[in-house]
């Protein structure tokens, strides 16, 4: 304790709670992003650094004995990536030579110096840097460039749910097309969300039970519900060129969900085009890359039970024949920026979204750069805190688990608080929010 103290003083570490109005930020101690750099990130970087040594033999068996070295000093740099977050670091300028480094550089620049580390920038800045210091420290390796520490993690997140994409799988064999069958798997899409390791420091979380009963029961932690806008958006019959763009989040069980809900909106002639956009690199433990969505599709086609090999089959033939589509590789989704600023910063992004019929942005990762890191009055509304993000009709299912809402209904967030004063960290209660363009 008397260490924490000694940190807080010298760092200027306020005891309260974030301001209304306010960046979220480390340097407020009642906040969740001081909790995340005192616990949950160190938590994460000594995690890679173990996984590392646990994995020694297999890695030097695939990628030559010159990995002994690489891992020695990947740890060391991941070592000391811990020890400056828990020290309040500044965050410095990367020297890789990356798509992203000179977009990521000229951001860090325009930060104003006392908002350049861990505690004192708004947390969203500092938590993606930090990932990105992650892959640039792999980066600079010469055998583990390309190899995605989350990876083993990922694959183990799916291998857990079989029972439950069973079970899901053949409720959903057959679906009819209307409002109530596509705000069921809409709703199961969003709940998926829970299961999120990046939330859990990178441990396992299995979905029990029937996913459906469970989607019906926690329709009472549904806060704001606009599926019934969703589905007014798709409805109409799907045009040549009618696309839905996903902004993924995590792979494992949620990512299965994403493809269920895109395996409906074809199969019912919603769209004639799922877009699917993933995270250039690895990204919050469990984020989807393009790898992962391949390798899920091929580990459903070859799935010992009958119905997930069909799906996965189907699935890849749905690719094959451009109906389900990975997204060109684009590192905006890795930048720190806020989605409110893609129009200027990356303008041939925003232009191929606003082509879409319907943009629906997955996760609590997306909704904090959906709406900014950014202490709302929570019954803000929704539209107003886009800042100007309209490029189609859009819908954000996220599960929340971080300080920021919006577009809740006067004295809820006070009821909650009421009941719980953690509940907005908990992952139990979520919103399907919704703007038309």
């Amino acid at each position: 304790m008397a260490l924490e103290a000694d940190f807080d003083l010298k760092n200027g570490i306020i005891d309260s709670e974030t301001p209304v109005n306010s960046d979220l930020a480390a340097l407020y101690k009642q906040s969740f992003a001081y909790h995340t750099f005192r616990v949950r990130s160190p938590e994460i970087l000594a995690s890679i650094v173990t996984s590392l040594a646990e994995d020694k033999d297999d890695l030097i068996a695939t990628y030559g004995s010159a990995t002994c070295a690489d891992i020695e000093k990947i740890s060391a740099d991941i070592t000391k990536l811990r020890s400056d977050i828990l020290a309040n670091a500044t965050m410095l300028l990367f020297k890789d030579n990356e798509p992203d480094t000179a977009q990521w550089n000229a951001f860090l620049k325009q930060l104003p110096a006392e908002k350049r580390s861990y505690y004192t920038a708004c947390w969203l800045y500092a938590e993606c840097y930090m990932y990105r210091k992650i892959y640039s420290i792999f980066r600079g390796s010469a055998t583990l460039g390309s190899f995605d520490y989350f990876r083993k993690q990922k694959h183990k997140s799916a291998e857990m749910s079989i029972d439950v994409m069973v079970a899901v799988t053949r409720a959903t064999r057959e679906s009819v097309r209307n409002e109530r069958t596509f705000q069921k798997l809409l709703k199961l899409n969003l709940w998926g969300n829970r299961c999120d390791l990046s939330i859990t420091s990178g441990k396992q979380v299995t979905p029990k039970d029937d996913a459906f009963e469970i989607v019906a029961e926690l329709d009472a932690n549904l806060l704001v519900d606009r599926s019934d806008s969703t589905w007014k958006s798709l409805e109409s019959a799907c045009s040549v060129d009618s696309i839905v763009e996903i902004i993924l989040d995590n792979s494992g069980y949620e990512l299965f969900t994403d493809l269920i809900l895109a395996e409906y909106i074809i199969d019912k002639g919603l769209a004639c085009k799922v877009r699917f956009n993933v995270k250039a690199i690895p990204w919050f433990i469990s984020d989807v890359m393009v790898h992962d969505y391949h390798w899920k599709l091929d580990f459903l086609a070859k799935h010992e039970n009958e119905l997930l090999r069909e799906l996965g089959k189907k699935l890849q033939l749905f690719t094959a024949q451009g109906k389900f589509e990975v997204a060109p590789m684009d590192y905006y989704w890795t930048s720190p920026y806020e989605f409110f600023r893609m129009q200027q910063m990356q303008p041939a992004l925003y232009e191929r979204l606003a082509k879409a019929k319907l943009l629906i942005i997955k996760g609590d990762l997306n909704y904090r750069k959906l709406i900014g890191d950014y202490n709302w009055n929570h019954t803000e509304a929704f539209e107003t805190c886009l800042r100007g993000f309209r490029p189609t009709n859009l819908c954000t299912l996220r599960t929340i688990k971080a300080h920021l809402i919006c577009g809740l209904p006067p004295g809820k967030s006070e009821e909650l608080f009421a009941k719980n004063k953690e509940w907005m960290l908990t992952g139990e209660y979520g919103v399907i929010q919704f703007a038309s363009n």
